[in-house]
């Protein structure tokens, strides 16, 4: 069966990968439930938890929530490269216009969850005793005005004031920022050469600095291989075409080093490999979208909880604070707070970033993009391979490919 221009399947793609969507939404649960680890237990990572041995190894597995920001960074990598393929070349062709998006899309949000975590920390955090309240007072106007410029990831001293979370937000503005530079490597030197200079950049700071392992510079590379996994999916090698076996493959391994690093003193070896792993998942995605692995992330509820993961991530803590610091009185031991979290404080906090989201998030993201999707999937603009999400069946992913790849190749 072949597909006529004009017509499409019920079932066609949208501008946002499914699967991306549902890894968003599993990475900041991840954090809440890291978060909550550490407000019941805050010296576990220290090694001098009070809990019993059975609750140290249940919680053991969410103290890594590093993990989740280094999924993220790749992620976004891949999906600014992706939106760069909407009908167009894969560079930046309205600067412009790209940085009002990336302005509209992270700042109301960001601006919305400062001003609150503020208000959380002068009437709750600062008459709090102890990790992990200590973490993020006192709020001074030197930390607030580092916060507002987004340069707080720049210092220690600032870094995690006012709402632990709010530094991996600074430093995807900035990564955003330096982008249009990474994708101009990205042709000129090609994917290989572009997370090459990154990871030059990266760890040639950290050799030469040590300090700046607080930076997480790690992050460039993690950031550009995201990038390469867009263009290694949209613009494969006409000769080698796409290769999911090989990825499957890799992922597994990159899997089995995450097992492997976890307990390394350095996170930047298991975030390293985290990012690898999700960089292979996504492009399985892209090309492969019905294999179970990539598949069992395109799960309803976890695209649903994606599609606020990003209030989610900046307001759960603030949330959590003050749920926390009100809890009943019979509320006691790490076992019952650890319950009163998961049954209590998880509803409210997932109901008040929804919430959060229609308010500050949802407004100021485009309705104009999957318009352009649609135009782009009817008109089928040549681009190697197509744009396409969870919902198509492999029939339809290989009847695409057959329309697309001839007037790709008859391109270059």
């Amino acid at each position: 069966m072949r597909l006529r221009a004009g017509k499409r399947p019920a079932n066609h793609p949208t501008e946002r990968l499914e699967l991306v969507e549902g890894m968003r939404g599993v990475a900041a649960l991840y954090v809440v439930l890291s978060h909550f680890v550490n407000i019941v237990d805050p010296r576990l990572l220290e090694g001098k938890s009070s809990s019993p041995q059975w609750m140290q190894t249940l919680m053991a597995p969410f103290t890594h929530g590093h993990l989740a920001v280094a999924a993220f960074i790749v992620l976004s990598g891949f999906c600014l490269q992706l939106s760069l393929f909407n009908g167009k070349d894969g560079r930046i062709h309205d600067f412009k216009r790209f940085f009002q998006r990336r302005a509209w899309r992270i700042l109301p949000a960001y601006y919305a969850c400062l001003a609150i975590s503020v208000a959380v920390c002068i009437w709750v955090t600062q008459y709090q005793k102890g990790l992990p309240y200590s973490q993020y007072v006192p709020v001074t106007r030197e930390n607030l005005a580092a916060h507002v410029l987004m340069v707080h990831n720049l210092s220690p001293d600032w870094m995690y004031k006012i709402n632990g979370v709010l530094w991996s937000i600074a430093i995807e503005a900035q990564l955003y920022v330096v982008f249009p530079v990474f994708v101009w490597l990205l042709f000129k030197l090609g994917r290989i050469g572009m997370v090459g200079v990154g990871s030059l950049l990266a760890f040639g700071s950290l050799a030469l600095f040590p300090v700046a392992t607080k930076l997480y510079p790690w992050y460039i590379p993690l950031f550009c291989i995201g990038m390469a996994a867009a263009h290694f999916a949209y613009r494969p090698n006409l000769r080698v075409g796409i290769q999911p076996r090989i990825a499957s493959l890799m992922l597994w391994l990159f899997v089995i080093g995450i097992g492997v690093t976890g307990t390394y003193k350095s996170i930047i070896p298991s975030d390293m490999f985290v990012g690898l792993a999700v960089a292979c998942l996504v492009y399985l995605g892209a090309v492969a979208p019905w294999l179970r692995i990539p598949g069992s992330f395109g799960w309803h509820p976890l695209i649903k909880l994606g599609a606020f993961s990003y209030s989610l991530y900046l307001m759960h803590h603030p949330i959590l604070q003050v749920v926390f610091v009100h809890k009943p009185e019979w509320v006691k031991g790490d076992a019952m707070e650890m319950a009163y979290c998961l049954v209590v404080a998880l509803p409210v906090i997932l109901v008040g970033t929804w919430l959060f989201s229609l308010a500050f998030e949802r407004p100021f993201i485009s309705k104009k993009a999957g318009k352009r999707q649609t135009d782009r999937v009817e008109s089928y603009t040549p681009v190697g391979l197509p744009l396409r999400t969870l919902g198509p069946t492999p029939t339809y992913a290989a009847v695409v490919l057959e329309e697309r790849i001839v007037p790709a190749s008859s391109q270059t």
